[in-house]
C-alpha cells in the first residue's frame, strides 16, 4: 500500500477515535440533563397517620399466619370483625362478600349505570388488592412480632409492610372519602386475600373465578409490589418503582443417592458431599444476565435524575452494556432484575450424626426472567450437576406474568398521584421479583400494577419476611393520602 494511503488511513482512524467521545456525549444528552424537580416531603395529615398507625397496630395483633390448620383460622374471623367495627362507614357504604370462607371482597358501587364496553372504557371498575395473611415470625425482635408496638416513629410487627399496611391505608382512605361525601363515578372493588403467602389459590384464585363468572373487567388493578425506595441506579432520591410484571416462580428438587453405612468408614464422596457441590455450582455459575425491555425502559425513565456516568452507560449500550450489567449484578435487588435466579432454600439428609445418609436433597427456588421457561432452566441444572449423579426434577411451576401497559392513561394517572403526594420522585416501570395475588387478575385487565406508596429504607426492605418488620407512622399517612388521590383522580 502506498505511503500516502497509509497516512490517510491513520488519519481516518484517529478522527474516528477522537469522534467517539463527542458521539457518546451527544447520545447521553438525549436522555436529559440530570435536572429533576425537587423531592418534597409529603404533607402529612398527622391525625390520619396516627389513626392508621393505631388501626395497623391492632390488625397486627391478629396472628393470621399462613399455613395454619383449619382449627386455627379463628384469627381471620377476629380480624374481619375488628375491621367491621373500626371502619363503620366503609362497611355501611360498600357491600361485603366472603370468598372461600376467609377472603374479603368489597364493592363500592357507583351512582352511574354499569358499562359493558371495551377494556379501555373510562367507566370500567378499579380493583385494589391486599392480603391479610402473614409469614411466620422467627429470629430476635426488638418488640414481640404480634404486639403491634408503636415506638420510635414506627409500627412494629409481622405484617407491617407485607401487607396489612396496604389494607389499612386503603380502608382509611375510603373511610375518609365517604365521610367527606365523595361518591365514585365507577365501581371500585377491594380484594383482600387470606392465603397469598401460600400461593393465593383459594383466596385470589376464587375471587378471580367470581370476576370471570360475572363478566367483570377492570380499568386498573393495583396490588402490593414495588415501593418508593432507592432505584436500580443511583439517583440520589427515592424512586417510585411501579412493577408492571412479575417473574415466574419454579421450584426444583435436586437429589443425590449414595451408600449408607457407618460414618467411621465413609466413601470418598458421600451423598451429602455431592449434593453440597451441586448446590455450590448452582450458586457460583449464575444464569446469563440480560436486559429485558421493561427493565431497560425503567432504567431510562430514571436516567434524567441519575449521575452523568449512569446516563452515559444507558445512552450508549453499544459500548457500555457489559459494564452496566456488571454494575447491576453487584446488588441482590438489581441483580434479580437482569437474570433468572436460583436460590437453594431447603435441604434434608441424614438421621443421626454417625450414620451416612443414603439420600440427600435440596429445594431450589427459581425466579424465571421473561424470555426463559422452566424447561430451559431444568436442562441447565441437569447439565450442570449430572456428573455428580444428581437428579433434578420440577416440583412446582409458575410462569412469568404478562407485562402490563405502562404507556397508557392508568400508568400516567398513577404517576401523577405519586408526584402529587411525594413531589419530584421519578416513576419507573419495573419488574417484581416476588409473587403477588395480582397475577390471578391479569385475565381481566391490561393494566395490572404492583406498587405500595411507602418510602422504604434498605433496612425496611430487609425486614420484609425478616425480623423487626416495621413501617413509619408518617408513611402510613402519606400512603392513605396517595390512595385518596388515585381514587379521586380516576373518578
Amino acid at each position: 500500500m502506498p505511503e500516502y494511503a497509509l497516512t490517510v488511513l491513520w488519519i481516518a482512524l484517529l478522527a474516528l477515535v477522537l469522534s467517539i467521545p463527542a458521539f457518546v456525549a451527544l447520545r447521553t444528552s438525549r436522555l436529559g440533563t440530570g435536572d429533576y424537580p425537587a423531592v418534597k416531603k409529603p404533607e402529612i395529615d398527622h391525625d390520619l397517620a396516627n389513626r392508621a398507625a393505631e388501626s395497623l397496630s391492632q390488625a397486627i395483633g391478629f396472628e393470621t399466619v399462613s399455613g395454619q390448620e383449619p382449627s386455627e383460622w379463628s384469627e381471620w374471623i377476629r380480624l374481619r370483625e375488628f375491621l367491621k367495627t373500626r371502619y363503620p362507614l366503609f362497611h355501611e357504604r360498600l357491600s361485603r362478600e366472603l370468598v372461600a370462607g376467609y377472603s374479603l371482597l368489597f364493592r363500592w358501587q357507583s351512582d352511574s349505570p354499569p358499562v359493558s364496553e371495551s377494556a379501555e372504557s373510562p367507566g370500567l371498575p378499579l380493583l385494589f388488592c391486599a392480603h391479610m395473611d402473614v409469614v411466620p415470625a422467627s429470629g430476635e425482635w426488638t418488640y414481640p412480632p404480634f404486639s403491634g408496638e408503636i415506638a420510635d416513629g414506627y409500627v412494629w410487627g409481622r405484617g407491617a409492610l407485607d401487607c396489612k399496611n396496604v389494607m389499612i391505608c386503603l380502608m382509611e382512605a375510603v373511610e375518609r372519602l365517604i365521610d367527606q361525601g365523595f361518591r365514585p363515578k365507577r365501581d371500585i372493588y377491594f380484594a383482600f386475600g387470606h392465603d397469598e403467602e401460600t400461593g393465593g389459590a383459594e383466596g385470589a384464585g376464587s375471587m378471580a373465578k367470581l370476576f370471570l363468572q360475572r363478566g367483570i373487567r377492570f380499568a386498573m388493578v393495583l396490588d402490593e409490589g414495588g415501593a418508593l425506595s432507592r432505584g436500580m441506579i443511583p439517583v440520589g432520591r427515592p424512586v417510585a418503582e411501579v412493577c408492571v410484571a412479575e417473574k415466574g416462580m419454579v421450584n426444583y428438587r435436586i437429589s443425590v443417592h449414595g451408600t449408607g453405612g457407618h460414618a467411621s468408614t465413609p466413601p470418598r464422596h458421600t451423598a451429602l458431599g455431592r449434593l453440597s457441590e451441586a448446590v455450590a455450582r448452582v450458586e457460583f455459575r449464575r444464569r446469563k444476565a440480560r436486559l429485558v425491555p421493561v427493565v431497560l425502559d425503567g432504567l431510562k425513565a430514571l436516567a434524567p435524575a441519575a449521575p452523568y456516568k449512569a446516563r452515559m452507560r444507558l445512552a450508549n449500550l453499544w459500548l457500555f452494556k457489559r459494564s452496566l450489567l456488571k454494575e447491576l449484578s453487584k446488588e441482590p435487588k438489581s441483580n434479580a432484575m437482569i437474570r433468572t435466579t436460583v436460590a437453594p432454600t431447603m435441604s434434608h439428609s441424614g438421621t443421626a450424626p454417625n450414620v451416612l445418609p443414603g439420600n440427600a436433597e435440596a429445594v431450589l427456588n427459581t425466579r424465571i426472567l421473561h424470555g426463559e421457561d422452566e424447561n430451559a432452566v431444568l436442562s441447565y441444572l441437569r447439565e450442570l450437576t449430572s456428573d455428580l449423579g444428581a437428579q433434578v426434577e420440577l416440583v412446582m411451576r409458575g410462569k412469568p406474568s404478562e407485562i402490563s401497559d405502562y404507556r397508557g392513561e392508568s400508568f400516567s394517572a398513577l404517576s401523577e398521584s405519586v408526584h402529587s403526594v411525594f413531589g419530584g420522585c421519578p416513576v419507573a416501570p419495573s419488574l417484581f421479583t416476588g409473587g403477588t395475588d395480582a397475577r390471578y387478575y391479569e385475565p381481566f385487565c391490561s393494566c395490572v400494577f404492583r406498587f405500595m406508596p411507602f418510602i422504604l429504607t434498605p433496612d425496611d426492605h430487609k425486614s420484609i419476611h425478616g425480623a423487626n418488620e416495621r413501617v413509619m407512622v408518617d408513611a402510613l399517612g402519606a400512603a392513605a393520602e396517595f390512595y385518596r388521590d388515585i381514587i379521586k383522580r380516576l373518578n
